[in-house]
């Protein structure tokens, strides 16, 4: 029997991770209030600069190997030889790229006085590149254990994100707040590591550099379209910088991150069984896969509609919730209500049909995808915030939101035969 029906494990993790993804994105929630009282503008300041600094060096430790390697590991999961092969050389790849990030980072900490401003505290989150290098999520989603590392990301943060309200207190305390959100991605990766080594789930490590050479070849593609993307996820709140208030810039950073954190609270879960579930069963059965991914695409697309309405017509009630510092946040989330339509469909014809159905030239079709949608996003948002503020930054990112599915969508559809 094809289809969804045939996927009870499938479905089972995602309603498992949907859970999990729940308390993983209300625990940092939860904890974003809390600081901007105890830190005080200036403090939460620290903070959030350093973690935009330390997302970029995470961005290019990962450098796409959550797509590439999850489904390298997934085709030679049963292959134990492979299996280690494929997993050292991308932990070499990840330790090497982990070491230049950082050494970039240094110079800047000590030769750009923006930066030495903020040094405590980007310091105090450097320890989440560390994580990020060494967590192996992408080694668990390709051998199917998504449910265990989902399990054990939600126990670090419950662990160690509840001491953000026992230890900080004052505006003094913003190194130690970045610091024990860090900590988290310390925590799974040493969890990681402790279970891959005593289940014996990989072999000794062996140095192939032409292997390793190879998994950054491939992955590279994937690497530039997540860079592209984090310039209008990212960027726009750096460019508001230049031309709001710090009151404005906040209500749309808490305004984009409501809407993002929904999404992916219900589409990562989904990404995280189903690619590496497409990436294998496309080797084996191209036309089971076929049929899988159409099926996913009607049920991410029913899911974010839902979303889409649930943002239109709640955002009115958030200002009474929230307090009147955020009045106004209604309308930037009736303009975002449109975007998780976008977002799901640009992730399922993107990450699934692109690269979990495709092959070298679709992945690298679905990298130019977010060339040009960072090129776009970029005019936008330096046209229309100067004038609309954060207004326009809503526009622009919505508008890019809709120009990546549709691209997508476009791509796959004339290399169809390549992905089906």
């Amino acid at each position: 029997m094809s289809g969804l029906k045939s996927n009870r494990k499938e479905f089972t993790d995602t309603l498992y991770l949907m859970l999990l993804q729940g308390v993983n994105q209300f625990l940092p929630v939860l904890v974003m209030p809390y600081l901007m009282i105890r830190l005080g503008a200036s403090g939460y300041g620290h903070v959030g600069f350093a973690l935009s600094v330390i997302q970029y060096l995470t961005l290019v430790v990962d450098f796409g190997f959550n797509l590439s390697a999850t489904k390298h590991i997934a085709l030679v999961a049963d292959h134990e030889a492979e299996r280690t092969r494929v997993f050292w050389n991308v932990v070499v790849a990840k330790t090497l790229l982990l070491l230049a990030s950082s050494s970039v980072l240094a110079v800047l900490l000590l030769t750009v006085p923006t930066f030495r401003t903020y040094g405590s505290a980007i310091l105090a989150t450097w320890p989440m590149v560390l994580g990020s290098a060494f967590t192996f999520m992408w080694f668990f989603q390709g051998i199917g254990r998504v449910r265990l590392f989902s399990v054990i990301n939600t126990v670090s943060k419950l662990a160690l994100l509840p001491l953000i309200f026992v230890f900080v207190k004052s505006p003094d305390d913003y190194a130690l707040a970045a610091f024990l959100q860090a900590a988290v991605f310390v925590s799974t990766a040493v969890i990681s590591n402790i279970y891959i080594a005593r289940r014996h789930l990989v072999g000794a490590m062996r140095v192939d550099f032409k292997g390793v050479k190879e998994e950054v070849r491939t992955s590279f593609p994937l690497f530039l379209s997540t860079a592209s993307t984090s310039v209008y996820t990212q960027l726009v709140v750096v460019i508001l910088g230049f031309n709001c208030t710090a009151d404005e810039v906040g209500r749309y950073s808490s305004a984009e991150r409501i809407m993002r954190a929904v999404c992916f609270l219900l589409y990562v879960p989904l990404s995280q069984v189903f690619f590496p579930k497409l990436s294998a069963l496309s080797q084996r059965n191209r036309g089971e896969a076929v049929g899988l991914f159409r099926q996913v695409r009607l049920l991410v697309g029913g899911v974010m509609i839902a979303v889409g309405i649930g943002l239109y017509a709640g955002g009115p009630l958030l200002p009474s919730v929230l307090g009147a510092d955020y009045v106004g946040i209604d309308l930037y989330l009736r303009i975002f209500a449109f975007a998780p339509l976008f977002i799901g469909l640009g992730g399922v014809y993107g990450q699934m049909g692109l690269v979990a159905l495709g092959n070298d030239f679709t992945a690298r079709r679905f990298r130019d995808v977010y060339f040009v949608a960072a090129v776009v996003a970029i005019t936008l948002m330096f046209g229309l915030t100067p004038w609309w503020h954060s207004v326009g930054a809503c526009v622009a990112v919505t508008f890019t939101e809709w120009l990546v599915m549709a691209l997508m969508m476009f791509n796959f559809k004339r290399y169809h035969s390549l992905c089906s």
